[in-house]
């Protein structure tokens, strides 16, 4: 054999093997090997094979054959599953519904007439909350909270009290409608943090008489008309309640319930949970509470907030609400009534609704009544199934 054709040779073990005697493959055999495993490993190129930083690699090789090498595997485990949190969407701070967009605008708190010949009322059905507060005489009047909906009719519009001061004072610099009252009350009424829009001082650019009623119980307002005569004043208000979804099971505190009565010396009022309405059917001297539209009020929740009421340094003769402190409350929803304590600390604080045992009690979503009747004035009522 030719000597060059020997050393080409080297380079295969296996063609070495037939052109050597077999003691001489024995002795060069290893050391071809050798030779190609230190030309594998010498750097030559970028290995495909580095394990990712965030991956775990297994590399596994085949038995040793005498003609081949298995390929490596890699197997690289998935990675952990993340958990996004959904962010919660905007509710309306008086009724709970759900919104595509925060409401940002301020709350615009009215006082609505209740005498008999102020019946039935422009757009109290579209309120989101309402007030129900003694005056004198013992009938009530109503303070209306309107934010979430707008509203074109909205009346008859009245004089405020000093118990209405109370009721303005946590709303976060809310609109105030109402038609004068009394020198003091009005003077006192400057101290409160809120921004009156009464028609006193805006008049006709948002107040009108209906030809339909004599005054003093046939004036008017709207939500646009009010709105645009606060010029971007006020601020946006905190939530007022606490809401339960869908999900959410009553607590076991809360007893079914078809109707109560509540006695405010002058009106007896009863509020009857009616199946079709999903709400609380309201009465008012054995007939049924409907607005100008026809459409009966029943609203989803009604919280009976027992309360004391003393004398208005404004007048002596006129209650004035006491809604500070803390007392005893019934709550009706969905079909029932939960026993609760109210507290309310001071002016700036929200009031709050605890059930028996301590729990925060969560209403149904849409629009609540709260009635301010002393302590006493008000008991379960027996429904006529006839």
């Amino acid at each position: 054999m030719r000597l060059k054709e020997l050393l080409s040779s080297v380079g295969n073990p296996f063609v070495l093997r037939d052109l050597l005697p077999s003691f001489l493959v024995r002795f060069l055999g290893p050391i071809c090997v050798l030779l190609l495993t230190a030309t594998a490993c010498s750097g030559a190129g970028t290995s495909l094979l580095s394990p990712s930083p965030t991956s775990t690699t297994t590399t596994v090789t085949a038995a040793p054959s005498p003609t081949t090498v298995a390929p490596p595997t890699t197997t690289t485990a998935p990675p952990a599953p993340t958990t996004t949190t959904a962010p919660q969407a905007p509710v309306a701070q008086f009724t709970g519904e759900q919104l595509a967009d925060p409401i940002t605008r301020p709350a615009f708190l009215v006082k609505i007439d209740n005498h008999q010949l102020a019946r039935p009322q422009w757009g109290i059905n579209q309120a989101d909350v309402v007030f129900e507060e003694l005056v004198e005489g013992n009938i009530t009047r109503f303070a209306a909270i309107f934010h979430s909906r707008n509203v074109t009719d909205i009346g008859p519009v009245r004089s405020t009290r000093t118990g209405d001061f109370e009721l303005l004072s946590n709303l976060n610099t809310p609109l105030f409608g109402n038609s004068g009252g009394n020198p003091t009350v009005m003077r006192l009424l400057n101290e409160v943090d809120m921004v009156l829009v009464g028609d006193s001082n805006v008049g006709r650019a948002a107040y009108r008489r209906n030809n339909d009623r004599k005054a003093p119980h046939n004036l008017l307002t709207g939500t646009g008309d009010i709105y645009a005569a606060a010029d971007g004043r006020g601020g946006t208000p905190p939530q007022m309640f606490s809401y339960r979804d869908a999900t959410e099971d009553l607590p076991v505190s809360a007893q079914p319930l078809d109707a109560v009565e509540i006695d405010y010396g002058g009106y007896q009022i009863t509020y009857r949970w009616d199946e079709v309405f999903q709400g609380w059917a309201r009465r008012q001297q054995d007939t049924d509470h409907v607005d100008y539209d026809g459409v009966q009020v029943a609203p989803e929740n009604v919280i009976i907030q027992f309360v004391k009421y003393g004398q208005s340094v404004a007048y002596a003769g006129s209650p004035e609400v006491k809604v500070l402190g803390r007392g005893e409350a019934w709550v009706l929803t969905d079909g029932h009534i939960i026993e609760a304590t109210w507290n309310r600390p001071t002016s700036a604080d929200v009031t709050e609704f605890r059930d028996a045992d301590g729990a925060t009690i969560k209403l149904t979503p849409g629009r609540t009544w709260i009635a301010l009747p002393r302590s006493g004035t008000a008991s379960i009522a027996e429904v006529d199934q006839d």
